[in-house]
């Protein structure tokens, strides 16, 4: 298990800041926001004569880990609009201003800092809403929160203006959001927006503090944000985007085990992306011959001895852009599937109750998912094709929406089409119902099943689908969940079809159906040492759909929040799963693979001794299926890791994994990654960043008897300098080097295979 990016302070910093179980005590007034012109400065000051004319509200109230109690540090904010932008001021006070949390940070890196910043739902429909946050060295960080699905989407990246400065007693931000950023409701009559104003304050304890009492009993904090009208001149202006980019790169590879020289291939791409906003609530994205590249390396993952495709997350502004448009109870649009498109356009928008959303790609490459009932294969068919999706929604009332949704995947010899409806209803303010139908028709090319299959034997044929023809599944899936102030109750079936697929999304498992439950309780030390006590309870069921047991897991939970931000979490659970099939020509369950039964024990702690130090562990011990192999063994992981700000320009990020597992008294593999990233920011637009990844995997060959296994050793160095400057997320040069590094038993040492050197210019003209 490789730990979560920022760790449990950042997911916890995160939490706070989007779906908080909160609902307002009593009903919120009216704020009117002033519309005032002004040229601002953004210098941090707050001296312009707009700021003194501006709406000022006071953020008294914690209510986060407490109850609505007084807050212990005054903030002030400050706001105003004038027909182009909407501003914001803060000026939060601290009686100890040398323990500041904040650093220069990487574009929505602050999230676990000292922040302040606010949310807006632009349609005060409780579907949506915007956050933008800022820390006390003006560092950005914005996302957007999907109420239907509970998605928090901090990838989204909006282009707007901020500034932060520290003073001896406390800091102080300003920021502009541009009206072009937000979709709203156009036209000339006062408009009603949702909003909360927070200020995160992070000590031995993580305080959030707003403007607005409120009640844990409710799971929908957007239902409850304060109403704030205006906005009658509200203009998206010239709400065109034009970027061209430029993106060179040399690429090196050889053969190491011949001693081939280098074979180069130098590559230049120009593209163009246009983001155009037809009204405040409908906007066009198009592209031609994007740079799709990431630019960024993912992190490393343990990959031995598992059994579904590794998902990552989505990186490229086109497809972030309205992501959330695309969103339901299953995730059918997986957009890392499109590896190098040619070009692409996007539709998105709001009409009046109704929602839309459309785009289209044309791919060099097809990448798709092969899923089965016990595990997945990743496979690339060699053949252009056309990918979309097509996703629209009906919002009957604030409690009530339907849903429909298609996605496709095509070229000469292949398609897959995707269709389906889905509803959510909220009973009341604790309790909602989600649902959702679908059905896939699928014809794979001849040439996916000559590699898979030899004559009329095929490698797991339910994987494989049908020779020559078409054929088709449904999926469904049902959902209740209870979330109120102390009670967690969430149940969910899923009832996935064989022959059911969605090359567009990340659907790795078929031919299943599931039944899971979750129930939770929380406590609150409002005057303990402790903050919040978690117990949780889980209990998952999955069969096939002929009735044959796959996994039966039942696992208890308990996690307790405390000083020096600290987070402790053990999980104890029973699982009961299936090994390989026998023969795997056989689609049966019973009677072809064997049933094992794994006990494990998931340990996590994390904690913040210092400012600037944060500590976290992650250990896993138990029995685990060795698959290679179809036996039961000895399993165990440990990842600790450190984020260190050396100072407020310099963070080390350094995290070590560790896999092993044991059988028959012997190892049969050892897993060890180490991801090392140094950051120096040079200042909120630009940094410079090494990024290093080390893999080792050491395979006992004398433990491995159903496999053949060429190299017992199997070693790799990856690294990355980068050099970064964003004027926004859209202006942005790079200028970097890659190289990968491989070690065997033949190699003896690590022999260097692939080098790059890369550019990329971006510029967006507004």
């Amino acid at each position: 298990m490789i730990l979560l990016r920022k760790g449990a302070k950042y997911i916890c910093a995160m939490i706070l800041l989007a779906n908080v179980p909160f609902q307002t005590v009593a009903q919120q007034q009216t704020i009117d926001i002033p519309h005032i012109k002004s040229d601002i400065i953004f210098d941090g000051e707050l001296n312009e004569p707009a700021w003194q004319k501006a709406k000022k509200i006071d953020l008294n109230i914690v209510n986060y880990p407490y109850d609505n109690t007084p807050s212990p540090v005054k903030t002030q904010a400050y706001m105003f609009e004038d027909g182009v932008n909407v501003y914001f001021a803060f000026i939060a006070e601290d009686p100890n201003p040398e323990n500041i949390q904040g650093f220069l940070r990487d574009h929505d890196e602050a999230f676990a800092d000292d922040i302040v910043g606010v949310k807006l739902d632009t349609f005060n429909d409780h579907r949506l809403a915007y956050k933008f946050f800022v820390n006390p060295y003006g560092v950005q960080n914005d996302g957007i929160v999907n109420e239907m699905t509970g998605d928090d989407n901090i990838l989204w990246d909006g282009i707007w203006t901020s500034y932060g400065m520290v003073t001896d007693k406390g800091y102080q931000v300003e920021f502009a959001i541009p009206y072009r950023e937000l979709n709203f409701e156009e036209g000339s009559d006062i408009k009603t927006w949702g909003m909360e104003l927070i200020r995160v304050y992070p000590r031995d304890n993580i305080l959030r503090i707003s403007h607005i009492a409120l009640d844990r009993d409710n799971s929908c904090w957007s239902c409850q944000m304060v109403p704030v009208q205006g906005f009658e001149q509200a203009k998206l202006g010239d709400n065109l985007l034009v970027t061209p980019s430029v993106v060179a790169s040399r690429n090196e590879n050889r053969d190491v085990y011949n001693n081939q020289d280098w074979q180069s291939d130098d590559d230049v791409d120009l593209g163009l992306n246009v983001r155009w906003g037809i009204t405040p609530d409908i906007m066009l994205n198009a592209t031609i011959n994007p740079d799709f590249s990431t630019v960024e390396s993912d992190s490393g993952q343990l990959q031995v001895n598992k059994k579904y495709a590794l998902f990552y997350d989505e990186k490229r502004p086109f497809f972030l852009d309205n992501a959330e448009y695309f969103s339901s109870q299953f995730n059918l649009v997986y957009t890392r599937n499109i590896a190098d498109p040619d070009f692409g356009t996007k539709l998105t928008g709001r009409l009046g109750d109704s929602s839309f959303g459309f785009f289209m790609t044309k791919d060099n490459n097809t990448n798709i998912i092969l899923p089965g009932n016990t595990y997945s294969l990743p496979d690339t068919l060699n053949e252009e094709s056309y990918s979309g999706a097509l996703r629209y929604r009906y919002d009957v009332n604030q409690d009530l929406s339907f849903g429909f949704i298609s996605t496709l995947r095509e070229s000469d010899n292949y398609h897959n089409y995707v269709t389906g409806l889905d509803s959510r209803y909220k009973l009341n303010v604790s309790n909602t119902i989600t649902a959702q139908a679908l059905t896939s028709e699928t014809q794979y090319p001849i040439e996916l099943y000559d590699y898979w299959c030899e004559n009329d034997d095929c490698f797991l044929p339910s994987m494989i689908g049908k020779y020559d023809d078409e054929f088709s599944d449904q999926a469904y899936k049902l959902g209740f969940e209870h979330n109120s102030e102390f009670w967690l109750v969430d149940i969910n079936y899923e009832d996935i079809g064989k022959d059911f697929r969605a090359d567009l999304g990340y659907m790795p498992q078929v031919d299943i159906n599931k039944i899971s439950t979750t129930l939770g309780h929380t406590l609150y030390g409002e005057s303990s040492w402790w903050t919040e006590l978690n117990l949780g309870a889980k209990y998952k069921i999955t069969h096939n759909q002929n009735d044959e047991l796959i996994s039966k897991v039942s696992a208890a939970s308990f996690t307790i929040q405390g000083p020096m931000q600290s987070l402790f979490d053990v999980i104890i659970s029973q699982e009961d799963s299936v090994g390989l099939r026998f023969d795997t020509n056989d689609s049966a369950i019973d009677n072809n693979t064997t049933l094992f039964e794994q006990n494990k024990l998931e340990l996590y702690f994390g904690f913040q001794p210092k400012p600037n130090l944060y500590l976290e562990a992650f250990t896993l011990l138990g029995e685990g299926i060795d698959y290679d192999n179809n036996r039961l063994g000895d399993i165990i992981e440990l990842s600790p890791r450190v984020i260190y700000n050396m100072s407020e320009h310099l963070e080390l990020d350094l995290g070590y994994t560790y896999a092993e597992l044991e059988a028959d008294n012997d190892y049969v593999y050892k897993e060890n990654i180490t991801n090392a990233r140094f950051t120096y920011m040079f200042d909120v637009n630009s940094y410079l960043r090494l990024t290093m990844v080390y893999t080792q995997t050491d395979f006992n060959k004398d433990n491995n008897p159903d496999i053949f296994i060429e190299s017992e050793q199997q070693d790799s160095l990856g690294s990355q300098l980068i050099y970064s400057y964003k004027l926004n997320p859209q202006t942005v040069f790079f200028l970097g080097y890659s190289d990968n590094s491989i070690e065997n038993q033949k190699l003896k040492s690590l022999k260097q295979e692939q080098r790059t050197a890369f550019l990329k210019l971006s510029y967006a003209w507004m």
